[in-house]
């Protein structure tokens, strides 16, 4: 930090050497260089190789991204997630809810291969603090898992499994332990389960455990109960306070409910049995839960789900607190919405007698801020924001809107995942693999970053300056 102001007092005491030093890019160090993109804006950031390819190579330096992330940790919080192609590249859009609009991510690159529209729909997706973890393998090929970095395009293929399939369940967890004052190591565990096609009834009740610090698959528990007990592509919620992995399934005595694993022992709560809520209590009225989906918002775990009692649809959201009550959970409703349409279920044509899995959602729902969840049409693109700390259990008035965004000419791309959670986009998180088949991942410290942000603003009224708005500049000729 100390050369960079010592630059800076330099060039802008002498005004006459700006012309001819900022004509030379490459005269600048190469800190020098990364400091002054890592103050554009996000959107920009990713447009100025377009100005300039010497501005590209910096944007692709290890040291810039780490540059950034000391000024900015984390970028956006993005939900809901839109995912489409564009030119056989697979694209990403995020609502920003914060600031109220749709951010452009940059497009997926190798080594995650081009993409299918048609292969998409049997992709699953999950995510955690900045990254991803996608199985990207062919429906007619084994699963290809990658843990991926949208921002900086780093990109991690895991081993591949010793039981080979597509699973049904993937869940991404990643974890920081301090290492020094500088850097967090930061450790990622992928939790896969379940498997779907025919032939694959013994390989449905498989778990298996991917820890980067061991850097390798370690088999957990099967899921109790028979085979395919877990019928729906999922993410499943990860509950800290328990350390327990929840997911949407088939119980040991048939109903359809939450099942529970524990992450650390690597074990499934045969014992444990949490149906579905029933607020009504008639085991006369038989009510098809057509969706059902998993929900960590603020804390707090939620139930999203599409009811049919009869010809009546509604969507309900419930809060689930577990460690009480006398059976060890409670289930609280916050919203009833009954919904006026046909029945919006998409059933692939392909996957009838050659999956186990039933439908497309038609709905999703997610987090957007403290306390409010979306329920999110993912046909229309667009939804409904709620606020969920009451306990009134019914239609209540919606807090806001989320409108679709504009793709272009993106084709949407359909999934039978539904994305239900928020995405921390972010530079901070660096996989770095340190030998085949295994990986570690880093992250800047946050109070250090916090600190050298302020530091890094307080530099930004002289070379920062011009620099910025000769970017600026230069990008508003190029549009």
């Amino acid at each position: 930090m100390e050369r960079a102001n010592d630059i800076e007092g330099s060039l802008v005491d002498q005004p006459g050497r700006l012309t001819t030093t900022f004509d030379n890019w490459s005269s600048l160090p190469p800190e020098v260089q990364e400091l002054i993109l890592a103050f554009l804006p996000l959107d920009q950031l990713f447009q100025v190789g377009l100005i300039c390819k010497n501005f590209l190579n910096v944007t692709k330096r290890r040291s810039f991204h780490q540059a950034r992330a000391r000024l900015r940790p984390r970028e956006c919080c993005l939900s809901p997630l839109v995912f489409y192609a564009e030119r056989d590249t697979w694209h990403l859009r995020g609502f920003d809810y914060e600031n109220r609009v749709w951010r452009k991510l940059p497009p997926f690159k190798s080594p995650i291969p081009a993409l299918d529209p048609d292969e998409f729909n049997n992709f699953l997706v999950a995510g955690d603090k900045g990254l991803f973890c996608m199985n990207v393998g062919k429906a007619s090929e084994g699963e290809k898992l990658y843990v991926y970095n949208p921002l900086s395009g780093e990109a991690f293929e895991l081993p591949a499994l010793e039981l080979s399939r597509h699973p049904v369940v993937i869940s991404l967890r990643v974890t920081l332990a301090k290492k020094n004052d500088d850097m967090v190591a930061s450790s990622f565990v992928v939790i896969v389960i379940g498997g779907v096609g025919i032939g694959t009834g013994s390989l449905s009740r498989k778990t298996d455990v991917y820890d980067s610090v061991k850097g390798r698959w370690e088999a957990g528990e099967d899921v109790p109960g028979a085979e395919f007990s877990l019928n729906d592509y999922q993410t499943g919620v990860y509950c800290e306070r328990s350390g327990l992995l929840l997911c949407v399934g088939f119980m040991v005595d048939g109903r359809k409910g939450i099942l529970a694993f524990d992450v650390e022992k690597r074990k499934w709560r045969e014992d444990w049995i949490c149906p579905f809520h029933d607020p009504v209590g008639d085991n006369a009225v038989m009510v098809h839960f057509a969706i059902a989906q998993l929900v960590e918002c603020s804390g707090m775990i939620y139930l999203f789900s599409e009811q049919m009692v009869k010809t009546t649809v509604t969507h309900c959201i419930d809060r689930l607190e577990l460690d009480s009550g006398s059976e060890g959970f409670t289930w609280t409703r916050v919203l009833t919405r009954d919904i006026q349409r046909n029945w919006g279920l998409r059933v692939y044509p392909e996957m009838q007698g050659n999956w186990a899995l039933l439908v497309y959602q038609e709905y999703t729902c997610v987090p957007v801020g403290e306390d409010r969840l979306c329920i999110f049409n993912t046909i229309e693109k667009s939804g409904v924001v709620f606020d969920v700390t009451g306990n009134e259990g019914v239609a209540s008035e919606p807090f806001g809107m989320v409108h679709p965004p504009d793709l272009g000419d993106g084709v949407m791309l359909r999934s039978l995942n539904p994305v239900g959670y928020a995405f921390e986009a972010g530079f901070a998180r660096v996989i770095v693999e340190v030998e085949e088949g295994r990986a570690e991942c880093l992250q800047l410290g946050h109070e250090q970053a916090e600190q050298q942000s302020i530091n890094l603003g307080d530099c930004s009224h002289g070379i920062l300056r011009v620099f910025l708005h000769m970017l600026s500049s230069a990008y508003r000729k190029s549009i």
